[in-house]
């Protein structure tokens, strides 16, 4: 789930034709098509920022995140610098950069509990392994061993 869309980047960050030449790889003469191909890839650098934004946060709060104006803020800086990243003779401002840098410094100060965002605290979710069942300490003399089938061989 983004935590920002299209409609709010395009004024808040920077302008249409800006995203049109950022998403736009080669245009089509097809306005309708192009339209698509634009709201496609921003949608894709929305996703991939706020992925950048939950991998940070993760650890303190339950995410997905609520959605508010601080969550928004760091997801448009990463997604603008997303987008301009994948030109390479895009020209990004020191601005650019530098709201980027402030973004991932802000994250990385939620991640060690430095700064904080309104969000309800959380517990992380313990990851799912793939090492079997869990047995208790009671259930443990019924798994083999070479100790207990000692004379069954």
């Amino acid at each position: 789930m983004a935590y920002a869309a299209q409609s709010d980047l395009v004024p808040l960050r920077i302008t249409a034709a800006e995203l049109t030449q950022l998403c736009l790889d080669v245009p089509s003469g097809n306005p309708t098509t192009d339209a698509a191909t634009v709201a496609s890839v921003c949608a894709a650098a929305l996703e991939e920022a706020s992925g950048k934004v939950d991998s940070y946060c993760r650890a303190r709060y339950v995410t997905p995140l609520q959605v508010g104006d601080d969550v928004r803020a760091l997801t448009l800086d990463i997604a603008v610098y997303l987008l301009f990243s994948r030109r390479r003779n895009a020209k990004m401002t020191e601005t650019i950069r530098q709201r980027y840098e402030d973004a991932i410094a802000f994250l990385k100060d939620i991640a060690s509990a430095k700064a904080s965002l309104d969000q309800p605290a959380g517990q992380a979710q313990p990851q799912a392994t793939l090492a079997g069942p869990q047995m208790s300490d009671r259930d443990r003399h019924l798994q083999f061993s070479e100790r207990n089938i000692e004379g069954f061989v």
